[in-house]
């Protein structure tokens, strides 16, 4: 399991990148952990070309240890390690999944095939909330508001579809009383207002020398979850941070040995994002071309007819950063008994910055995403 988080984390990067390309001056925000596994969904069905390019996108590389084997080693190397994956992900999706008081995270998975099309029964891991609908696509409208109008025609043979919407708890509560109009600096021009939520609390922060940024750690209630965000000292720097954002990089900028406890003024605005994506170009661009080419697609692991193709795949996510927490106590105990004086640093996000919420338990990323325009 801990290769499959590598693995989806590697992948938050690199479609980061491709996004933040295509959405230059834009807010991101899209689910790694719930692109890799719908459309991990669809690659337990694909052969030869497609599967080592999906692979290659999704950073599962199956077959990257076979080459000095031969053939029939070959397969069987290559089933057991698309059993091993399916295990995995059916490990993670429990653990993600698993009931929390602290968040809520609701996931939807649809793969939308084509009633004319002959489907072999495909088994998907346990607790993966995907389905396979074979139906007319006239008959599916809208999925959950998500398909835009001329996402089906006639040539369309299946649609993968992915939504999530989450929303968690603070370990520590903002105030509301405490959130105020204050300007968000776009650039060295331009600023906007929003509302500005406060807190001073003692939170975890770590610092970034190339580019110079600074980061910090909001835990969610019981730890679960995280919200990490980095904000570029220069007001104009999130694009350096962005390319020089490598899964290597973010892993170490992250880690607990880099994480110091201050005493922080935290300044964060409140947001709304709710993003809807088309990420056929994108996946294309990536290296995953075949899946969506009718000449070229191999889907024979989900049906026999060789020109089944995957016509498009959409991806919505939402998420709602407030004031919400665990109600503050009193705990004039642990304010004694905490001592030693922390340094402390005032931390305003009042300019483009990067953020992520992590599952800590597993080291995955869920969301992924960028706040520069409110």
């Amino acid at each position: 399991m801990d290769s499959l988080a590598k693995s989806i984390n590697k992948f938050a990067v690199e479609f980061s990148k491709k996004l933040a390309e295509a959405a230059e001056g834009k807010n991101i925000f899209f689910s790694p952990w719930g692109i890799s596994t719908s459309l991990a969904m669809v690659y337990l069905g694909t052969k030869g070309t497609t599967a080592a390019q999906m692979a290659q996108v999704l950073q599962l590389s199956r077959n990257q240890d076979n080459k000095s084997y031969p053939d029939s080693e070959k397969k069987r190397r290559m089933e057991f390690k698309v059993e091993e994956i399916q295990s995995d992900f059916q490990t993670l999706i429990s653990e993600i999944n698993s009931f929390s008081n602290a968040y809520i995270l609701k996931t939807a998975n649809r793969i939308y095939g084509e009633k004319t099309y002959p489907f072999l029964n495909v088994t998907f891991p346990q607790d993966a909330t995907v389905s396979l609908e074979i139906c007319p696509f006239a008959l599916v409208g809208k999925i959950l508001n998500l398909l835009p109008d001329d996402a089906v025609d006639s040539a369309t043979r299946m649609v993968l579809v992915n939504a999530l919407y989450f929303k968690g708890t603070w370990e520590h509560q903002f105030l509301v009383q405490n959130t105020t109009e204050k300007p968000f600096r776009i650039n060295k021009t331009t600023s906007k207002p929003v509302q500005m939520m406060s807190m001073k609390e003692k939170l975890q922060v770590f610092h970034i020398e190339k580019p110079q940024a600074t980061g910090l750690q909001l835990y969610y209630e019981s730890h679960d979850l995280s919200l990490l965000i980095l904000l570029p000292e220069d007001i104009s720097g999130l694009d350096q941070l962005e390319e020089a954002i490598t899964y290597e990089n973010l892993t170490e900028w992250t880690s607990a040995d880099m994480m110091e406890l201050y005493e922080v003024e935290l300044y964060l605005p409140k947001f709304k994002l709710e993003e809807t994506y088309d990420l056929k170009s994108t996946l294309s661009s990536m290296g995953m071309s075949d899946a969506f080419s009718q000449s070229k697609a191999d889907f024979s692991g989900m049906s026999p007819e060789r020109n089944l193709f995957l016509s498009n795949v959409f991806h919505k996510s939402f998420v709602e950063i407030n004031e919400q927490g665990t109600e503050a106590t009193a705990g004039t105990g642990s304010e004694v008994s905490f001592r030693i004086k922390l340094p402390s640093i005032e931390f305003s996000a009042d300019h483009p910055f990067l953020f992520f919420i992590r599952h800590n338990k597993t080291n995955s990323i869920l969301f992924y995403g960028r706040f520069c325009s409110p």
